[in-house]
């Protein structure tokens, strides 16, 4: 494919895309499902210094991710704006999903100080890599109908990236706390799931540059007229849509956090069961059945924002009762019913996003894609910082500030159910309150939808005098 000026898509292509956004969200979730897990209870590293590793690595991305994508909105060339970083990010990110899991077995420091450059890499390579990619989806499809199709193969696709991140090293890794197995097997088992992981990115990268992501000409001189850092963060956070969906969305992402963090600590000792990451597999196969079920909600009620709130509210009602089972089957089954609260979420949050970019650029000719979505990293990392104290204060205070599979409680077991389900209930009530706040639907909606696309019709007859 050409990198500019193609204006239509053929189904492959949106396939192709969603095949990236497979391979991105793969690494990512499998990184937060086996991240703390691995240097807390298999290297040995204590709460307090994993938990202030994770606090600096989301100051660090608090700075990383609106900076990556306010370069990327500024970049011309002949390949586009985002397509260089997404090729430039792919190896790397493949690389560290090995490397995230060889430690240096010495002094604890050293551990720590490994963990933290790694997940700090991790994390550049991946922002380089999915923030661009993300930020493609509302420039690639501009109408309704365009990101609807798009966005059903891309979401379908994504569970089936989270299926991998959760099953495959439940699989490949069945002592994953080391409970009862040596560490250095379990360490081996961990490398060897990395090198799967690493295989995915690579081919999933490679079929998406070629045949899933392409620049619309008609934008490529927006990189010129993208305000300096200090306007381009002003100008966003003075975006009154925005800010709702910000707080909507840090709560979602606080449970995307908490929840695959903890399971493999929940399954071992709440459930007596290795398979915890079966939990949340089952949560996503619903999600796959459930995807379009939202897609006909949004169509026959047409208003994102009360679709996204009754997401939640369903999503609420299967995450309590896990603060009081102890039984896999009952589990299991909560899960299950969970996909259908997650696959709203998963779906719904991109379309509204998308509306807000092209509400801006109605206001600035410009459209800013990359700050945006920067900006609304660098918030989340304010969930993944909530994420982990939480975490801290939970399991200092249930008397595992250094692991010990040995020393199980009636309030370590407390703990950990109440940091599956209500902890992320609180989190979810909150989001939704905020979000039934957000203004531009209805009327406001259809407005910003007609001038939107008189806009974009001038860019492209001014595109076409020049091709």
């Amino acid at each position: 494919m050409s990198s500019v000026g193609k204006s239509e898509y053929k189904p492959g292509n949106r396939v192709a895309y969603g095949v990236g956004a497979l391979a991105e969200n793969a690494s990512y979730q499998a990184f937060t499902f086996l991240v703390f897990t691995f240097y807390y209870a298999v290297i040995g590293i204590d709460i307090n210094l994993v938990t202030l590793g994770f606090v600096i690595w989301s100051v660090w991305n608090a700075f990383n991710d609106p900076v990556i994508g306010l370069v990327s909105d500024r970049t011309k060339t002949k390949y586009g704006r985002r397509i260089p970083y997404i090729a430039a990010g792919s190896l790397p990110l493949a690389l560290i999903m090995y490397f995230l899991w060889t430690p240096p077995l010495g002094p604890p420091e050293l551990s720590f100080l490994y963990f933290l450059v790694a997940i700090i890499l991790f994390d550049f390579f991946y922002t380089m890599l999915a923030l661009n990619l993300t930020a493609l989806f509302p420039e690639m499809w501009l109408t309704e109908k365009e990101r609807n199709a798009a966005n059903n193969f891309r979401q379908m696709l994504i569970v089936v990236g989270l299926l991998i991140a959760f099953v495959v090293p439940t699989i490949l890794i069945p002592d994953m706390s080391a409970r009862s197995t040596p560490a250095s097997q379990v360490i081996l088992d961990y490398q060897f799931t990395g090198i799967l992981l690493a295989v995915i990115v690579c081919i999933g990268m490679l079929i998406t540059l070629k045949w899933g992501v392409q620049e619309r000409r008609e934008f490529s001189d927006d990189s010129l007229s993208v305000p300096s850092f200090v306007d381009a963060l002003r100008h966003t956070l003075r975006n009154k849509n925005f800010h709702w969906f910000l707080i909507m969305n840090t709560c979602i992402w606080y449970v995307f956090g908490l929840i695959p963090t903890i399971i493999p600590l929940y399954g071992q000792f709440v459930l007596n069961t290795s398979l915890g990451g079966i939990l949340l597999a089952g949560s996503f196969i619903t999600g796959i059945l459930f995807v379009n079920l939202w897609k006909w909600v949004v169509d026959k009620i047409g208003d994102l924002r009360k679709a996204l709130i009754m997401s939640m509210g369903i999503w609420i009602i299967t995450l309590m009762p896990l603060a009081i089972t102890v039984d896999f089957t009952i589990a299991m089954i909560l899960f299950a019913i969970n996909g259908l609260g997650l696959a709203g979420a998963l779906l719904l949050r991109d379309l509204v996003i998308a509306d807000i970019v092209d509400e801006d650029e109605i206001r600035t000719g410009v459209r800013r894609e990359g700050s945006f979505f920067g900006v609304n990293a660098l918030i989340m990392r304010f969930a993944v910082i909530l994420v982990f104290v939480s975490i801290n204060l939970v399991l200092n205070n249930v008397g595992w500030t250094v692991f010990e599979p040995s020393v199980v409680t009636e309030s370590t077991l407390l703990g950990l159910r109440l940091l599956v389900g209500v902890f992320p209930s609180a989190a979810l009530l909150i989001g939704a309150l905020a979000f039934s706040r957000y203004p531009l639907v209805g009327g406001k909606l259809k407005e910003m939808k007609e001038k939107r696309d008189r806009l974009h019709a001038d860019k492209q007859s001014q595109a076409g005098k020049y091709m």
